[in-house]
């Protein structure tokens, strides 16, 4: 859990943002956005700056930052006109262990109002060093796409919402997430960035690795290119396909996932398709080893 240690305010000077900007970033800080680095500038520049509330977090013998990165990167920027007359609130947090940074990092702002689904993903999976290189679009949907497969495929009463992302925290998910982020996914493959999709590749992952990241990665591809009825490429014609339907006639999320389970075990008994089979109506198909 975490503990409020202390709350200060007191008059903004250049040495506290300096002080500020410097702390350990805790592994749950987002990235830093230019575009509202960008902006903050223009605020300064135009004299329009408020007060900050920043927040800084005790583990250990450690103190992190735990938010304020973007406005105490500006005022660090600012070249010889430090804005006057500013406060900083400053809240100081014990938490017990790293994994409550994540559960602190929450409670800044309402959702409505900056932290998002996005955000909250990131903040999980900044507590793993060996995630942190995963792009974090990327490792989200992994993330979703196996909470997707426990709820949905499974039946377990897996986690859901913000709680979903608590999923980084195992261990035994690492593996697939660094796959999907860095091996398979890209700017080129939006027709697999679904969560169904993912779930697919999770479960496909789970009952053959070696033979999942072949079919995967020639999915990623557009198919085999020197056969058209090859599951891969049908596959992948199919999710395109989909992609470019209105909302409205988008099919269920379940019926995507059904469709890559049929294209995954056609491919592994060596089968040809003409089209993806995606009904529901049975259950979910089991992968096939």
């Amino acid at each position: 859990m975490f503990r409020l240690e202390s709350a200060n305010s007191m008059p903004l000077t250049k040495q506290i943002a300096e002080d500020h900007f410097r702390l350990e970033p805790s592994p749950t800080e987002r990235s830093l956005d230019p575009s509202r680095l960008k902006y903050l500038h223009e605020k300064a520049q135009a004299k329009q700056l408020v007060s900050f509330q920043w927040a800084r977090a005790k583990c250990g013998t450690r103190v992190m930052r735990m938010n304020g990165q973007h406005s105490s990167t500006m005022l660090t920027e600012l070249n010889g006109e430090f804005p006057e007359g500013l406060f900083v609130h400053l809240d100081t947090y014990t938490v017990d262990t790293e994994a409550d940074l994540a559960l602190l990092f929450r409670q800044f702002d309402a959702r409505k109002s900056s932290r998002n689904a996005k955000d909250v993903a990131g903040a999980y999976q900044g507590l793993h060093a060996a995630l942190r290189d995963v792009p974090r679009p990327f490792a989200k949907l992994a993330v979703e796409g196996i909470a997707f497969f426990l709820r949905h495929v499974v039946g377990s009463r897996s986690l859901a919402g913000d709680d979903q992302y608590t999923l980084f925290d195992e261990d035994k998910y690492h593996e697939f997430i660094r796959w999907l982020g860095c091996d398979i996914h890209s700017v080129k493959t939006p027709e697999m960035m679904r969560p169904p999709v993912a779930a697919a590749m999770y479960a496909t992952f789970e009952i053959n690795e070696t033979a999942a990241r072949e079919f995967w990665k020639q999915v990623a591809r557009g198919g085999d290119e020197f056969d058209e009825n090859a599951p891969t490429t049908i596959l992948d014609n199919w999710l395109k396909r989909m992609s470019e339907r209105d909302s409205a006639a988008r099919i269920k999320p379940a019926h995507y996932y059904q469709g890559a389970i049929f294209a995954w075990n056609a491919h592994r008994e060596d089968k040809h398709i003409k089209d993806i089979r995606s009904n529901v109506d049975k259950g979910f198909l089991e992968p096939t080893h």
